[in-house]
C-alpha cells in the first residue's frame, strides 16, 4: 500500500480547445448569455412561448405549479399537501405517481380533471428527432424543445414541493443516428458556479456500446460549458438561471443512450446490493430504520458486535451520488476476511444507514426529500413524518448512547463546485485534526488544505453541528467528495472505482486512528492474526512514525466553510407559502363559489360606500377632508398626513404613494395601527396600505358618492321606484343587507347610529329606504367616524378569513 504526500492547493483544469468548439460555444452564448440590457423573460414565458417546438414533457404540472399566497407559478415545480400523500399510507411507486396526484392531490382551487398521457410530438410517426424518457428511477427530466436539426433545450424538473434545488440531471434519449453530433442545452440550473467550466464531463451509458464492447458508464461529451443564461427565475427580478451545454456525437443508430452529471446509484441498486452482498455475510444484519413518505424502506445495515459504536451514513442529498459509492466500498471491506476489519468489527459495531433519502433518490430530487425539505437543515427539530430518517436516527443515537459510547459519526456527501475529497469539522481543535491527517496520508484523493474546520451560521442544523454533544471524543466529520475529479501530480477523473477506493481509505484510517485503543483489548478478543492485512508493518511503521513527528498545532486550515456546495435557503417554501398550499385544499367547492360571489360583489359595488360602511358625511365635512386630501395629491413623496390640522408621522421606510387617477371613497379607517384605503377607477382597483404611529385616525376622501346634495338628486319618484325589477330591489338588499346583528345591535346603541335596511319577507320596499338617511353632522368627531368603521372593517376581515 501507498502513502501519499500533502496536496498542493487546488488549481482550476484548463479544458482543452479546439476552434470548432470556440466557434460552437460563441453562438451558444450569443443567443441565450445574459445581458444586462435585455429585457428577459422568466422561465414560464420561455415555457409558454416555446409550445411549437415542445417534444416531450414528463406530466402535466399545471395544477400543482403555482404557489396560492403569492400566485407565483413555477415552471417545472410540483406543489401538493405531502400530509394528504402520508394520510393514504400506501406504498408509492414512480411509475403511478402521475395517477395518485390526479385522484388524490388535486387541488381544489381547479376543475377536477381525469389522468390522461399527454400527446407529445415525439410519438408521432413523421416524427424524426430524438425521443427523450424520464420515467424510470432517479431521472429529472421535466421538458425538451427542439430548436434545431441537431440541436435540443432542456429543463430539469425542480424539487418536488421546492421552487429550485435543480442541479442534478438524468435522462435518455433513442431513435438516435450514427455519428450525429447533437447538442443539449439544460436551460434551468442554479448554481452561479461549476466544475463543467474545469474540465467536468457528462456521464453516459450506450445500451449498444454496453453490448457489444462491454463498456458502462464513462465521462464524454465535447463543448462543454456553463454559463448565466438570460431567462429570469420565477420568484425573482434579478436572478437568472446557468445554461449547461454539450454535444455528443452518437456512435450507433436506434440506440438508446443515458446522460446524467455524475455515475447514478438508484435506489433499486442499493437493495441490489444488499440482497447480493449484505444479506448473505454472516457479519451483518439488516432491518429497516424506518418507512419514508413513499412508504419505502430506508435500510439500517448493522456490522461486528463490538461495545462501542460507529455511524455511517449517505445520500442525505438523493444528487450526490458519489457518497454512495464511497460507503458501499466501506461496508465491502468491513466485511472482508483481513486482520484490520476483524479488530474493527469486535472492538466496533457500526451502524449505517447508506440511503437516508430513498425518496428523493426515486424521484430524481437533488436536496430534498418528497416534501422539500433539505434533510440536512432540520437536524435540530425534525419531524416524525415530514423528515422520517432523521428523527429515527437521532432516536437510534439516543438508544446507542444509553447502551455505550458513540465513538465517531462521519456523514458522506458529493461536491460540485471544489476538486478532491476533503472533511468538514465543526472546530479546529488539534484532536479532531488528526482523523483527515491520517485520510491524507493513506488516501490519493483526500486534500488536507481544502478541509474546513469550523461551523458557519447557515451550517447550525446541520446533522455535524446538531450531534455535535452525541459524540463524546468529538469526532464527528462531513466527508464531501468531488464529481470531477482528484488531483495528485497530474488531474485525475473520479469514477465509481475510485469512489469506492475512497470508501476503503476511510475505514482503514478509523482503524489507524483507534488502532492503540484496539490493541490493548485484544488479549480480550478471539482475533485470528493469521489473516491477511491491508498494511504491512513497514508501512505502518512509517505512518506511525510520521504521526508522531507532525506537529497538529501548527496545521493551518481552512476556517470558514460558508462556501460550500449551495445556499438551499432560497429554493425552499417559506413557512407561510407551505400553509397556502395545504389550507387551499382544504376548501370545499362551496366555500370557494361563495367567496367568487363575494369579491364578484365587491368589483360590482365600488363606488357604493353604504356596502362599505352605511355611512353618510355632511358636505362641511366633506369638504374639509377634501382639502386634505388635494394636499396631498399634490406631493406623492410626503412625509406626513395631515388630518384637520394635526400631522401623524408615517413609521420608517413608508411613504404616502396614492394613484393619480380619479378616485372615490371605499373605505374610511381609524384608530388603528395599520390602515386601508381602497380607490379604483375604471379599469382596476387598487389597494394602499400604510402605518402611521399615532392612534388618530386617518380619513382620506376624494368625493363622496352619497353627499348630501348628490343623493336628493338622485332619488327616484315614487313610480320610478315601482317599476324596478324584483332582480335589481333584491340585489341592491344583498348588498346592504350584509351587515351582522352584532354590528347592527352596537350602531342602534348610538346616537349618531346609522339606518339599516331591516329586509322584509318580499324584499318589497322601495330604493330611498334602502339608502340610509339618517346623516352626520358636521359636528361629528373623527372619533365617532373612526369606531363605526372598524366594527365595519373587523366585520369584513370575519367574512374573509373564513376562506
Amino acid at each position: 500500500m501507498q502513502f501519499y504526500d500533502f496536496l498542493p492547493a487546488p488549481n482550476p483544469l484548463i479544458q482543452a480547445t479546439d476552434p470548432e468548439m470556440n466557434t460552437k460555444i460563441t453562438q451558444i452564448k450569443k443567443r441565450d448569455e445574459y445581458n444586462e440590457r435585455d429585457s428577459s423573460k422568466n422561465l414560464w414565458d420561455y415555457f409558454t412561448d416555446n409550445k411549437q417546438n415542445l417534444v416531450y414533457q414528463r406530466y402535466d404540472n399545471y395544477p400543482w405549479s403555482m404557489i396560492p399566497l403569492n400566485n407565483h407559478r413555477f415552471t417545472a415545480s410540483c406543489f401538493f399537501d405531502c400530509r394528504k400523500l402520508i394520510s393514504l399510507n400506501r406504498e408509492i411507486k414512480l411509475t403511478e405517481f402521475q395517477s395518485i396526484l390526479y385522484k388524490n392531490l388535486f387541488p381544489s382551487t381547479m376543475k377536477q380533471k381525469e389522468f390522461k398521457p399527454l400527446q407529445l410530438e415525439q410519438d408521432n410517426k413523421n416524427y424524426s428527432g430524438l425521443k427523450f424518457d424520464s420515467h424510470y428511477e432517479s431521472s429529472n427530466l421535466f421538458a425538451s424543445f427542439r430548436i434545431g436539426l441537431y440541436e435540443y433545450d432542456l429543463i430539469m424538473q425542480n424539487d418536488t414541493n421546492s421552487k429550485g434545488h435543480t442541479q442534478w440531471f438524468y435522462f435518455s434519449v433513442e431513435n438516435t443516428q450514427k455519428n450525429a453530433l447533437v447538442t443539449f442545452n439544460i436551460i434551468n440550473f442554479i448554481k452561479n458556479e461549476s466544475l463543467f467550466n474545469l474540465g467536468q464531463r457528462p456521464v453516459i451509458y450506450s445500451i449498444k456500446s454496453n453490448k457489444t464492447r462491454g463498456i458502462g458508464w464513462i465521462k464524454a461529451g465535447t463543448n462543454v460549458v456553463y454559463f448565466k443564461n438570460k431567462y429570469k427565475r420565477e420568484n425573482s427580478t434579478i436572478k437568472t438561471y446557468y445554461t449547461l451545454s454539450f454535444s455528443y456525437k452518437f456512435e450507433y443508430s436506434n440506440d438508446k443512450v443515458y446522460f446524467a452529471q455524475c455515475y447514478p446509484y438508484t435506489y433499486s441498486q442499493l437493495n441490489s446490493f444488499i440482497d447480493r452482498v449484505i444479506k448473505t455475510n454472516q457479519f451483518s444484519t439488516v432491518k429497516d430504520l424506518c418507512k419514508t413518505i413513499a412508504r419505502s424502506q430506508c435500510p439500517l445495515i448493522t456490522i461486528g458486535k463490538g461495545k462501542k459504536a460507529i455511524l455511517l451514513m449517505a445520500r442525505q442529498h438523493p444528487g450526490e451520488t458519489p457518497s454512495s459509492y464511497a460507503i458501499e466500498g466501506a461496508m465491502e471491506f468491513l466485511i472482508r476476511n483481513c486482520i484490520e476489519a476483524e479488530m474493527l468489527r469486535n472492538h466496533f459495531t457500526f451502524y449505517i444507514i447508506p440511503m437516508i433519502n430513498p425518496d428523493g433518490v426515486i424521484f430524481g430530487n437533488y436536496r430534498c426529500n418528497l416534501s422539500g425539505t433539505d434533510l440536512n437543515r432540520i437536524w435540530v427539530n425534525p419531524h416524525k413524518e415530514l423528515h422520517d430518517s432523521v428523527w429515527y436516527i437521532r432516536d437510534l443515537i439516543k438508544q446507542i448512547n444509553q447502551s455505550t459510547e458513540l465513538s465517531m459519526i462521519i456523514d458522506f456527501h458529493g461536491h460540485s463546485k471544489k476538486f478532491n475529497s476533503f472533511f468538514y469539522a465543526n472546530n479546529g481543535a488539534d484532536q479532531l485534526k488528526l482523523f483527515p491527517l491520517i485520510c491524507s496520508k493513506i488516501s490519493k484523493m483526500v486534500n488536507l488544505k481544502d478541509c474546513s474546520f469550523s461551523i458557519h451560521e447557515s451550517k447550525k442544523k446541520t446533522a455535524r453541528a446538531a450531534l455535535q454533544e452525541e459524540v463524546k471524543s468529538g469526532y464527528i466529520y462531513t466527508l464531501e467528495s468531488s464529481f470531477h475529479a482528484y488531483k495528485r501530480q497530474f488531474s485525475q477523473d473520479f469514477n465509481d472505482i475510485h469512489y469506492k477506493e475512497l470508501g476503503v481509505d476511510i475505514i482503514l484510517s478509523i482503524f489507524k486512528l483507534f488502532q492503540q485503543e484496539m490493541f490493548q483489548s485484544t488479549f480480550e478478543q478471539n482475533i485470528n492474526f493469521k489473516l491477511p492485512t491491508t498494511i504491512n508493518s513497514q508501512q505502518n511503521n512509517d505512518l506511525d512514525l510520521f504521526i508522531k513527528n507532525y506537529d497538529l498545532s501548527q496545521l493551518q486550515l481552512n476556517q470558514d466553510d460558508s462556501g460550500s456546495d449551495s445556499n438551499p435557503e432560497e429554493d425552499v417554501l417559506q413557512d407561510q407559502e407551505q400553509l397556502s398550499i395545504i389550507e387551499s385544499r382544504k376548501q370545499s367547492k362551496a366555500q370557494l363559489i361563495t367567496k367568487k360571489k363575494i369579491i364578484k360583489i365587491d368589483k360590482s359595488t365600488q363606488t357604493d360606500i353604504s356596502h362599505y360602511q352605511n355611512l353618510m358625511l355632511d358636505e362641511k365635512v366633506l369638504s374639509k377632508i377634501e382639502e386634505q386630501v388635494k394636499a396631498l395629491r399634490k406631493n406623492n413623496n410626503l412625509e406626513t398626513i395631515g388630518i384637520l390640522g394635526n400631522d401623524v408621522e408615517f413609521q420608517e421606510g413608508q411613504k404616502c404613494e396614492f394613484q393619480q387617477t380619479d378616485i372615490s371613497l371605499q373605505q374610511i379607517l381609524g384608530k388603528m395601527q395599520v390602515f386601508h384605503v381602497r380607490v379604483s377607477n375604471k379599469n382596476s382597483m387598487f389597494q394602499h396600505q400604510f402605518t402611521t404611529q399615532s392612534s388618530k385616525p386617518v380619513v382620506i376622501v376624494l368625493k363622496n358618492p352619497y353627499s348630501k346634495q348628490q343623493l336628493q338628486q338622485n332619488q327616484l319618484t315614487t313610480f320610478q321606484q315601482e317599476q324596478l325589477s324584483i332582480k335589481n330591489r333584491r340585489r341592491v338588499a344583498s348588498i346592504n343587507g350584509r351587515a351582522s346583528i352584532e354590528s347592527k345591535r352596537l350602531a342602534n346603541e348610538r346616537k349618531y347610529s346609522i339606518q339599516h335596511y331591516q329586509q322584509e319577507k318580499y324584499h318589497g320596499q322601495s330604493y330611498q329606504y334602502n339608502t340610509p338617511m339618517n346623516f352626520m353632522s358636521q359636528d361629528t368627531t373623527f372619533d365617532k367616524i373612526a369606531n363605526i368603521s372598524k366594527i365595519r372593517f373587523n366585520e369584513k376581515q370575519v367574512v374573509k378569513n373564513q376562506f
